[in-house]
């Protein structure tokens, strides 16, 4: 309770701090004892106060641990590593040529083991693993764009933490992503928002009150499931026009390799297939604003700034809504690009660690 407390409010007297938990004075002082001999909270001096004795202020140590976060699907990964404070240490990336279902392991457990090799093995607080989901649900005999069948399962945390020796966070790229972006991004200032994330697959990410909402089984918001023509085209999961099959990378990748064989020029499809997209992005925007009420919706994912940008500026006026009001802002492009995910990644150990009652060790989303 005390380590969420710093980690909302950053800096706060023993004072402040038992009036903000409701626990004693006496507690309080003993829990910080406890949480300074261990390295994860720390003195940062005395403030001017108006009378009486200065209070001492406690923050969260930065350097008292280090979080792992990894985002991968079946060609590319980034990986990062932040401290407990969040702030970033390192950021890699590279491709992926992982063939065999039990590499797949292997490989992240060599990530582990590198980072682990610079920055001490006994600080790892855990590594937060996210990859295109949803988890242990199977389409008709076809998995997702992009994801990695061995890793669609969140029984791979036990092996892995076998494999590392640290807990092991598992999350869909969208939710997570929704998380780097709430931590690190543009809803820095929003507790309630919906976040797109468009890759190979189209996501959702739904954050409530500062902290993900994933649903009944962790696979809430598979927007790039969302229904916006029932007579479109068919979709992996067994429906027919799913926003997906219009948004996502792989659909641009068919519509145009079929234009190309039609004898289209490429700048021409390219600017019908971004038409047809925003269009059916439209439609599924209305709907989500209608259903969540969201103070935001950000836009992102595995694509590059200029894509997002000219798909949003070809939306135009966004469809009435619930969110609807005058001069209000209702959609908002995200900066850090495929970043987000394995930033949300790195985030998920340290909440583990900072967050009283997280719902991350027993929940869907645990190791």
């Amino acid at each position: 309770m005390l380590l969420h407390a710093l980690r909302v409010r950053g800096s706060l007297s023993r004072a402040e701090l038992a009036r903000a938990t409701g626990l004693t004075p006496q507690a309080v002082a003993n829990i910080i004892s406890d949480l300074i001999a261990g390295g994860l909270v720390r003195e940062t001096g005395r403030r001017k106060a108006p009378r009486g004795q200065p209070p001492i202020a406690i923050e969260i140590a930065g350097d008292g641990g280090y979080a792992i976060g990894i985002r991968i699907d079946d060609k590319h990964y980034h990986a990062v590593v932040a401290d407990l404070s969040g702030s970033l240490i390192e950021m890699i990336d590279g491709p992926v040529t992982v063939t065999a279902g039990s590499d797949w392991l292997d490989f992240v457990a060599k990530l582990h083991a590198g980072f682990t090799a610079r920055f001490g093995v006994d600080r790892c607080l855990g590594l937060g693993l996210v990859t295109p989901g949803p988890f242990d649900v199977t389409w008709p005999g076809v998995p997702s764009p992009g994801a990695v069948p061995a890793l669609q399962s969140r029984a791979v945390a036990g092996a892995l933490s076998a494999l590392t020796g640290v807990d092991i966070f598992i999350e869909n790229d969208a939710t997570a992503s929704a998380l780097g972006e709430k931590l690190y991004g543009e809803a820095s200032d929003i507790d309630d928002f919906f976040y797109i994330f468009i890759s190979e697959g189209v996501g959702g990410g739904i954050v409530i009150g500062g902290e993900p909402y994933r649903g009944l089984r962790g696979n809430a918001g598979e927007f790039g499931h969302f229904i916006v023509d029932p007579a479109g085209p068919p979709c992996y999961c067994g429906n027919r026009g799913c926003l997906g099959e219009y948004l996502s990378l792989r659909a641009m990748r068919a519509f145009l390799a079929e234009a190309e064989a039609a004898g289209e020029e490429t700048g021409a499809a390219t600017k019908r297939w971004m038409e047809r997209a925003a269009g059916a992005l439209s439609i599924a925007l209305a709907s989500v604003e209608n259903l969540l009420d969201p103070e935001m919706v950000i836009i992102g994912g595995a694509v590059p700034p200029a894509f997002l940008k000219d798909l949003v500026g070809e939306l135009g006026d966004l469809r009435p809504s619930v969110c609807e009001a005058q001069g209000r802002e209702r959609l908002r492009l995200s900066a850090l690009g495929e970043r987000s995910a394995a930033l949300g990644a790195s985030a998920l150990p340290i909440l583990a660690a900072t967050t009283a009652a997280n719902g991350l060790e027993d929940g869907p989303a645990g190791h």
